[in-house]
């Protein structure tokens, strides 16, 4: 059946996506002023594709549905995406000082309040099957083109390649947010129809897989215009997706209830069949997938061997965000007509008046655990010392004044003050930073070594071998670029557990502990990858998958609250009472009621 996946509002307009002469200012620099709301009306109007140009700028279109702005500014990754993936974790956690215009941000952040009302979920479905839409426009016009056409010019191949990708990425999302999600392969092109089914978690992936084949084969290897998909992001995103998989199945599926598992909709149990028609038992089903992510993971390293990543971390962001590192991210800017984008580097730090340099702060570090975490120690006469590159630069160790001026933090706030600057701007701003031009790094290097990493590790464990150097090499690559002690077979089994919290003091915790060699690694890898992408949007996802998100969470804050020096913490960190269906998020309610009833609401929600 058709679904609708056009807004209304959008749909009364009479306009063409999006005139060319504006298609050159897309990826040239930091700023995309030609996302205009009223540019991107109508991706179905017949005529409109009469030749190359036509689908070069509709396919310019697709991504202002990953950089731009929905009605209310939390569908995209401008904000909805880093709220969705940091909210609610043992890494960050929301202000409750902001107001109504958070208070959908704070439920995510919270658990127990959290219901199929959230306007960031809404808009988050909203948004992604409107990209969906407009990708199914472009790939099914490009698929009926003859050989002939598509020999002749191949960058219609690429173009699709391209929307692919994106449509893949959309997908990716959902399923991690929402459990199964309607498969919609068919661009809508009226609103008369919204009855559509939930397809299974299963289905949701080999679909992504089945975009991300065509992507890989078509993709260029380089581009011109960053911001753009290239053939790397394709594999880098396949590896994320597969690893998404294994550790699931491994680690969350025996922890999940058959209430949540919803009639099979949102299980993680399922034989893969290869090409032969031979069906895989379960243990090797996990194999599988974690050998996919390896072998993509790989083939992303390398192109970049044998450096892989940037000299160093502050090479990553502003202004040097568009490295070599990035494989993918979001471009975003200021203003722009009808507030898009622009939002993401504000959501943070530093603290001080926007017109100055400072951040909106509303996502924060759950502060001891970041310090703890990153080498950190602080005294009266020496107030910050970090054996770790990426503390200067992830975490502000100072505030911005109401007269522009750097100041640094004083001694007695040093937990209620500390905030991620991570995606400041170092220079104030000639504008409010409400509105920066800072980009949202969706998919980097360093992130691929970690899933190699930890990919290569299972497979080790599974085959009996324990950790091995190949394994703990990339996991130190990352490392090495922070000037923190590498890890050795021996040393990783000396850290990382919360029975280390225990040695300062606080009082008994029963989190995430490990008991053998590859539960050392796993708590290693979800350390290092809190420090090296904090803020970036990976968090809750990990801990997810992992199977471990109430755990850590609640064990995290509760360690936040009762280690020495709590009392100088921020008293706005929340106590999260997390169930087991938290694991996905509700599937908006305006959804369930525009679908008659064939969408099946996540347990646990009304």
């Amino acid at each position: 059946m058709k679904y609708i996946l056009i807004t209304m509002s959008m749909m009364k307009k009479n306009k063409y996506i999006i005139a060319l002469l504006l298609l050159s200012n897309l990826f040239t620099g930091c700023e995309i002023g030609f996302l205009d709301n009223e540019a991107f009306s109508d991706l179905t109007r017949e005529g409109y594709y009469e030749k190359l140009s036509d689908y070069e700028a509709a396919l310019v279109g697709c991504y202002y549905y990953i950089s731009g702005r929905g009605t209310t500014k939390e569908g995209t990754y401008a904000t909805g995406f880093p709220v969705l993936g940091e909210a609610g974790t043992d890494e960050c956690y929301i202000a409750t000082n902001k107001g109504a215009n958070w208070i959908y941000a704070t439920q995510l952040d919270q658990y127990t309040t959290l219901n199929s009302d959230n306007l960031i979920c809404q808009e988050v479905w909203l948004n992604s099957y409107a990209g969906i839409n407009a990708t199914n426009e472009i790939i099914s016009r490009i698929d009926e083109m003859s050989e002939e056409i598509l020999n002749a010019t191949p960058r219609y191949r690429a173009i699709a390649a391209e929307a692919r990708f994106l449509q893949a990425l959309w997908y990716f999302n959902m399923v991690r947010i929402f459990g199964g999600v309607p498969i919609l392969t068919t661009p809508s092109r009226s609103s008369s129809n919204y009855e559509v089914d939930r397809n299974s978690i299963k289905e949701v992936y080999a679909h992504i897989f089945t975009l991300l084949e065509y992507a890989k084969q078509f993709l260029p290897e380089t581009v011109s215009q960053y911001g753009r998909a290239k053939k790397a992001s394709a594999h880098a995103l396949a590896a994320k997706a597969a690893l998404h998989i294994a550790s699931s199945m491994q680690l969350l599926a025996p922890k999940m209830t058959e209430q949540v598992k919803l009639a099979g909709i949102n299980s993680y149990e399922w034989n893969y069949t290869d090409q032969s028609g031979r069906e895989y038992s379960k243990d090797e089903t996990i194999k599988y997938y974690y050998t996919v992510a390896r072998d993509e993971a790989r083939t992303v390293l390398d192109i970049f061997a044998p450096n892989y990543l940037m000299p160093k971390f502050t090479d990553c962001f502003y202004p040097n965000e568009s490295s070599d590192e990035i494989l993918f991210e979001a471009v975003l800017s200021t203003g722009l007509a009808n507030e898009m984008g622009g939002w993401f580097g504000s959501l943070f730090g530093p603290m001080g008046p926007s017109a100055k340099g400072g951040g909106q702060q509303v996502i924060f570090p759950v502060q001891p655990i970041v310090n703890d975490n990153y080498t950190y120690t602080m005294t009266a006469t020496q107030p910050c010392v970090s054996v770790d590159d990426r503390f200067a630069w992830a975490i502000s160790t100072f505030q911005i004044t109401q007269a522009g001026e750097v100041k640094a933090i004083a001694f007695g706030q040093r937990y209620k003050q500390f905030q991620i600057a991570k995606f400041r701007i170092d220079v104030p701003p000639s504008y409010n930073q409400d509105r920066t031009p800072v980009n949202n790094p969706i998919l980097r290097v360093s992130d691929i070594c970690l899933v190699y990493a930890e990919a290569q590790a299972e497979l080790d464990n599974i085959e009996g071998k324990g950790i091995t150097t190949d394994a703990l090499e990339f996991l130190n690559v990352v490392r090495r670029r922070a000037k923190v002690v590498e890890y050795t077979p021996t040393s990783i089994l000396e850290v990382l557990t919360y029975e280390d919290l225990k040695k300062q003091g606080n009082k008994e915790i029963k989190g995430y502990v490990a008991t053998n060699p590859i539960e050392h690694f796993r708590r290693a890898i979800l350390n290092e990858r809190m420090l090296e992408l904090l803020g970036e949007g990976h968090r809750w996802f990990d801990l997810v998958r992992m199977g471990v998100l109430k755990e850590v969470t609640e064990q995290s804050i509760d360690y936040a609250r009762t280690r020495p020096g709590a009392n100088l913490s921020n008293p706005n960190i929340p106590v999260r009472h997390i169930s087991e269906f938290h694991i996905f998020r509700p599937v908006p309610a305006r959804e369930i009621s525009l679908h008659k009833g064939a969408l099946t609401q996540n347990d646990g929600y009304n």
